[in-house]
């Protein structure tokens, strides 16, 4: 059997044992096992045999890659592959897989249910009644309609695109902004484009749907909150450190901002002692916009299906690195 060695940060080997994963991908004469990996080490030692990787959160650095001759492939749990050393894997010819379509109505709901939570000030409002209180009066001046407010969508890939689809649907003012596409082709998604400041200096909502690559980390810091509106809320489900978190906090402890919905951050677990956890204009979930049932189902089993065509010596459908194939391993590698 063709050893794949399933590596999760938070999977021990009896679950993997166990999982859709390992049954699918059995089937086709695959064995699949794996456990915690804490340390490059770690992932050397599991790995040294597999031609195949699946992977959550560990990450795959250079030295890593360096020591994994048989590996063919890397394929990635979930949207982003900011824990993979993309370089290094197209030097040792490795291709990553991903999968960016899963979730993109489970993140762009998540994206709503804060706007909509902070909009109607549903956190307060409901500790208030379960204590007994009955705060009508006074938080009718901080209720919002949402209706005809602007929505700011920055970066308009899938999920940005479910999340700007979703606020026309709610008839707000919807505007996006993506760095990759010109202002024509957003125009031809039916969204309406805008300047990067203008959106920031109009927006009363802002989503942040876009990747973690060095063009976007810290994208908004100091000088990016400085030409916020004062009532702006802004909205990060896509990857913590694309905002400076220091620079966020001082926003909101200076009402810079109104108030942030976050489910990300820059480090995670989010560290007890963060000023964020005390904040009562922050609405905060651990990292689970992608979350459901039904989107975990169908990550892993379109995960299963592009580590089949791989084995097969065919070209996956999404890879993260697309300037690997001339040299890619799993052109060399097939099932029997």
């Amino acid at each position: 059997m063709t050893p794949i060695l399933a590596v999760h940060s938070d999977s021990p080997p009896e679950f993997i044992a166990n999982s859709a994963e390992a049954k699918t991908l059995g089937a086709h004469g695959v064995s699949v096992t794996g456990k915690r990996c804490a340390s490059d080490a770690d992932l050397i030692e599991l790995a040294k045999d597999a031609h195949i990787i699946l992977n959550g959160l560990v990450p795959i650095t250079r030295k890593a890659m360096e020591n994994l001759p048989k590996t063919i492939a890397v394929a990635r749990y979930g949207v982003g592959y900011d824990n993979v050393d993309i370089a290094a894997a197209t030097e040792h010819g490795i291709a990553v897989i991903y999968v960016p379509d899963y979730c993109a109505e489970e993140v762009s709901n998540s994206v709503f249910a804060f706007l909509i939570a902070f909009a109607k000030q549903l956190i307060p409002m409901d500790a208030a009644v379960h204590k007994g209180q009955w705060p009508l009066r006074d938080f009718i001046p901080k209720i919002r309609s949402i209706q005809q407010e602007r929505l700011g969508v920055i970066g308009l890939g899938r999920i940005g695109m479910a999340v700007a689809q979703k606020g026309k649907a709610f008839a707000m003012d919807v505007v996006a902004y993506d760095a990759v596409l010109k202002p024509e082709q957003i125009a031809a998604k039916g969204m309406k484009p805008v300047s990067f400041d203008e959106l920031l200096s109009t927006s009363d909502y802002i989503s942040l749907n876009v990747p973690l690559l060095p063009s976007t980390r810290r994208l908004i810091g100091r000088e990016q909150f400085a030409k916020m509106k004062k009532t702006c809320f802004l909205i990060n489900t896509a990857r913590g450190p694309v905002v400076d978190e220091a620079a966020l906090i001082e926003a909101l402890k200076s009402g810079r901002i109104a108030g942030a919905g976050l489910d990300v951050f820059e480090k995670e677990p989010l560290p007890p002692d963060s000023p964020l956890v005390s904040m009562p204009n922050v609405l905060m979930t651990p990292h689970s916009g992608s979350q459901s049932p039904v989107a975990n189902a169908r990550l892993r089993k379109q995960l299963c299906e592009e580590v089949l065509r791989a084995l097969r010596g065919e070209w996956p459908l999404n890879i993260a690195n697309p300037d690997v194939k001339p040299r890619a391993r799993l052109f060399k590698r097939t099932l029997p």
